[in-house]
C-alpha cells in the first residue's frame, strides 16, 4: 500500500493527542481572551483604577514630570503637574453626568480621589474626619 493511500488520524475524524483540548489549554484561552479584554478596557478609558479613568492614569505615568513627582512622592509637585495638564479638568468631565447640576460636591468628590491617590490636600479644603475632606469654609 503506498503512503499516498494511508488515512492520517486527523482525515479520519479523529484528534491527535497534540490538538486535543485539555483544560489547561482552556484554561489559556480563557486567561488570554481576558487579559486581551483587559488591555482594551485600559486603553479605551474605561477601566477606573482606584477612582480615576484609566485614560488619565495612563497620561499621568506618561508624563516625565508627573511620573517622577509620583514615584518621589513629591505631593506638591504631583499636583502641580496633575493641574498644568489638566488631570482635574478631565477627571471632572468624567464624572459630571454623575453629578449633573452639583458642581460643588462634584469638585469635592474629585478633591477627595486625588487626596486618596496623592495625599495633596487642595488648597479649598481642609482633611476631615475619617479622612474626609471638608471645605475650609465648612470646616468650622
Amino acid at each position: 500500500m503506498s503512503s499516498r493511500n494511508k488515512r492520517s488520524p486527523l482525515r479520519s475524524g479523529r484528534r491527535s493527542a497534540k490538538n486535543k483540548l485539555t483544560p489547561r489549554k482552556v484554561a489559556l484561552y480563557v486567561l488570554f481572551l481576558g487579559l486581551c479584554a483587559g488591555v482594551a478596557q485600559l486603553l479605551s478609558g474605561n477601566l477606573v483604577l482606584g477612582g480615576v479613568p484609566s485614560s488619565i492614569v495612563l497620561q499621568v505615568l506618561g508624563d516625565d514630570v508627573a511620573r517622577a513627582a509620583l514615584l518621589s512622592g513629591d505631593k506638591v509637585a504631583l499636583h502641580d503637574r496633575m493641574d498644568d495638564i489638566g488631570i482635574e479638568i478631565k477627571m471632572k468631565d468624567y464624572y459630571r453626568p454623575r453629578y449633573l447640576n452639583n458642581e460643588a460636591a462634584l469638585d469635592q468628590y474629585i478633591h477627595q480621589i486625588l487626596y486618596e491617590r496623592t495625599g495633596y490636600v487642595g488648597a479649598d479644603y481642609v482633611v476631615g474626619g475619617g479622612g474626609k475632606l471638608v471645605l475650609k469654609s465648612q470646616a468650622q
